[in-house]
């Protein structure tokens, strides 16, 4: 719904339509259509507009009654909370039953859990009669807490609900005035932001500026990079539309930094220059990692750059970013998922903390698509589709990603949000896939409207569907219920068995086929057999050494003499590149080196030989990998990861004698 009729709503009267259809920035026969649920009455000229209290307009705006709205028992605390920070008057017991419809009880058992939850950042929920509840403890933590519950809130309808109805409580256009005032100035600027963070962030300062200038807000220890930042001018600007100061630096500061974190595209900022270096870092990290090289590296940094730029601010501050799809992701890109963790290591050193699972997630996304991308540079291919979704780069490419697993016949071009369709060359594209509606200029193109988390049935239906409108060269797959109609006369099912059953077995196998599953790449116990193992002392240098291993994999064919030249002159170019650990190495070159077929080989030395006669690389252990593309690996590379990451299985494996010890050691490696 029209947020923007909530202007009407602050003094209802008797106004003219031409006049309704101006403040809500629609033509007059939407404005009726929008407004007639509003009125008393509506004629050809005017409309008088009914008394709306915050709970009508909340129900109204999200199309679902307080009684349908039930909490979790996190919402409640995150609603009990931002009750008690967005208001300057006494708020009791009461007000938090009636406001949530719950028992005095139940209120009382959140408020324990928040004061455990805010004891922790050394921050108090306090109370007495005369005040009644307050915050107490640094205000930029109290604000911090704040933003993270209003987007926890964001991530289900009750809890947008509990959100729309408490900002209307403290004026029922607040959040219109607000937005629209994001809206404007941001607009004005070189800047863009995650279309559906823009609705967290306008809640969280509706909620919010009644604190503004009324707490002591300390500067942020990045106050002077911020101050630097174009964010800087759009949050001053912001703030004093809000009525606020322009000389209240701190407050602007801190604004800023909730823009700096949902910051997406072309941040072109010198003072953000050390971030630029540390993509490039992860990036090289990541090629070591999973022994690959990326062609496009300079559009790689980019992309990198410009997720690391808000994640950086977002993890310094401990800023919450809902991630729905991590389980997905972390199972579907398991070995992506456990390199990528490890490559952020530069960013995690920068900023002195862990990187969450949740912006872990999205770079291996990132990752994962470049990694498919540069293993099928199918740029010819006839069929183009555009991806519009309003959700940001980051859900975006989850969402691409999905659609090019679906559809690797299709090629699809850059995602957009909705309201940038527009700018994309309409001959550039064939299909639109978006998770909003639209409406289309050009009839001859094809618009599929799905949901940015598709379910197993929902996939299916999406192949057929565009299979069916476009009869794609070298797909072709019957529906699971096409596959079931047939089956049906001929067989007879067990007791238990439902044709329901039946159809969702046929469906998720199908929509198997349409994906590269990780569990079709070799194990590394599979690579590493025990024809592939040798101990020896015979190598004396690491020239040798590396020879001497590949030996198995030139046996049998895998990989061409040029393979291990390659491999030997990669270290005298790059350096130590190949110490991936406690006198670990990992030779390899690049697939078109010479190399037939997947595969790894090991030789156990008993004395340590020096990488590139250097004291501070002595190795022990060679294992040479040879690679095909960029992915048939990387499930053995994740379980050899995974292996060396537990030191006693480094020492195990060290220290191993016999080749049946190593192969029990690498065996832990694929549990």
């Amino acid at each position: 719904m029209n947020y923007k009729i909530s202007y009407l709503l602050k003094t209802p009267r008797e106004i003219s339509l031409e006049k309704a259809a101006e403040i809500i920035e629609v033509n007059t026969s939407e404005a009726i259509k929008q407004l007639t649920p509003f009125a008393e009455y509506v004629d050809d000229t005017h409309i008088r507009i009914k008394k709306f209290r915050a709970i009508d307009w909340a129900e109204k705006f999200l199309d679902i009654t307080r009684f349908e709205a039930v909490y979790t028992e996190q919402e409640r605390r995150d609603l009990l909370y931002l009750m008690v920070y967005s208001t300057a008057t006494s708020v009791s017991v009461f007000h938090f039953q009636d406001f949530l419809q719950v028992s005095k009880g139940t209120v009382l058992s959140d408020i324990k859990k928040i004061r455990n939850e805010l004891e922790v950042e050394d921050c108090q929920l306090s109370y007495t009669r005369k005040t009644g509840f307050r915050l107490l403890g640094s205000e930029a933590i109290l604000r911090r807490e704040a933003k993270n519950r209003t987007a926890r809130l964001m991530q289900s309808l009750a809890g947008r609900f509990g959100l729309t109805y408490l900002t209307a409580t403290l004026s029922i256009d607040y959040y219109a005035k607000v937005r629209d005032l994001l809206d404007k100035t941001i607009s004005l600027s070189d800047l863009r932001f995650a279309p559906n963070r823009m609705d967290e962030l306008a809640y969280y300062l509706s909620l919010t500026t009644i604190r503004i200038g009324k707490t002591s807000m300390e500067l942020v220890k990045d106050a002077e990079l911020l101050a630097s930042l174009a964010v800087t001018d759009i949050s001053r600007q912001v703030l004093t539309g809000l009525g606020y100061s322009e000389h209240q630096n701190s407050e602007i500061i801190f604004f800023s930094l909730c823009l700096a974190s949902i910051v997406e595209g072309d941040v072109q900022e010198p003072a953000l220059d050390f971030l630029l270096e540390c993509s490039s870092e992860v990036i090289h990290r990541m090629e070591f990692l999973m022994a690959v090289e990326f062609d496009s590296f300079r559009e790689l940094l980019m992309n990198v750059f410009y997720h690391l730029v808000p994640a950086y601010f977002r993890i310094s501050y401990s800023f919450y970013l809902p991630n729905v799809m991590i389980d997905q992701i972390k199972h579907q890109y398991a070995s992506i998922y456990e390199m990528t963790r490890k490559a952020l290591l530069p960013l995690e050193r920068r900023i002195g903390k862990s990187i969450p699972e949740e912006e872990i997630g999205f770079f291996t996304i990132l990752f994962g698509g470049e990694i498919r991308k540069a293993d099928a540079e199918e740029r010819n291919r006839k069929i183009r589709a555009v991806i519009v979704c309003p959700s940001g780069i980051s859900s975006s490419l989850i969402l691409k990603s999905e659609l090019q697993q679906l559809f690797p016949m299709i090629f699809f071009t850059e995602t957009n949000s909705a309201d940038r369709l527009h700018e994309v060359d309409e001959t550039s594209y064939d299909i639109i896939f978006s998770t909003v509606p639209l409406t289309l200029t050009d009839k001859k193109k094809s618009l599929y409207v799905l949901h940015p988390i598709m379910t197993d049935l929902e996939k299916n239906q999406l192949i057929n569907q565009v299979q069916r409108d476009w009869l794609i060269p070298g797909f072709s797959m019957p529906s699971a219920q096409e596959l079931l109609s047939a089956l049906l006369p001929y067989i007879e099912l067990k007791e238990g068995v439902d044709e329901e059953k039946l159809y969702q077995v046929l469906n998720r196998k199908m929509n198997k086929l349409l994906e590269k599953k990780e569990d079709q790449r070799p194990m590394l116990s599979e690579l590493l057999t025990e024809e592939m193992i040798q101990l020896s002392d015979q190598p004396k240098n690491w020239q040798e050494a590396i020879t001497f291993a590949a030996q198995p994999l030139l046996s049998e064919n895998k990989i061409e003499e040029s393979y291990i030249k390659a491999m030997i002159e990669r270290v005298e170019q790059y350096g130590a590149f190949i110490h991936i650990g406690d006198h670990i190495a990992l030779p390899h070159a690049r697939p078109e080196d010479g190399v037939n077929e997947v595969g790894m080989s090991l030789l156990k030395l008993q004395q340590p030989v020096d990488l590139l006669d250097d004291p501070a690389h002595p190795i022990s252990l060679f294992i040479c990998l040879a690679a095909i593309d960029n992915e048939a690996h990387l499930r053995a590379l994740a379980n050899l990861t995974k292996l060396l990451s537990n030191k006693q299985n480094l020492q195990d494996l060290l220290h191993a004698s016999t080749k049946e010890e190593i192969l029990a050691i690498i065996r832990k490696g694929d549990e």
